[in-house]
């Protein structure tokens, strides 16, 4: 079971976010699209571009040679790691804090299998208040 933030609008109900890693953030440069959230995916693409023509401009069309890399090139393959990881550990807390900017409030944690049946147990619990 995975801990869900429930999230309710006064006007489009209830929304959950699940807490920890985003497994789907790091692989997919797109996924900040599916969550709304533009300026990230707008931000990530820049960095991507900017990255991938630091490491044009120092292999060319090659790939870096681990063996024989010097500290300024693992210096940078690190940061590359860093950076492509980052939506991973922070996805999820980018989620919720832009439904919080739309007007969302946080109202409870919720522990369930997936997102379907945290938003089902949100919507139960209230009904029954």
């Amino acid at each position: 079971m995975s801990s869900y933030k429930i999230f309710k609008h006064p006007e489009k109900g209830y929304e959950a976010v699940k807490s920890g890693f985003a497994w789907f953030a790091p692989f997919n440069p797109v996924w900040p699209l599916f969550r709304g959230l533009w300026t990230v995916f707008i931000s990530y693409i820049f960095v991507i571009i900017f990255l991938a023509s630091i490491d044009f401009k120092i292999y060319g069309f090659d790939l870096i040679d681990i063996t024989n890399a010097n500290n300024l090139q693992w210096i940078l393959l690190i940061i590359q790691f860093v950076i492509f990881a980052s939506p991973g550990f922070k996805g999820n807390e980018w989620t919720a804090t832009n439904l919080q900017k739309k007007g969302y409030i946080f109202d409870c944690s919720i522990e369930a299998n997936n997102k379907d049946e945290a938003l089902t147990f949100a919507n139960i619990s209230k009904t029954k208040e």
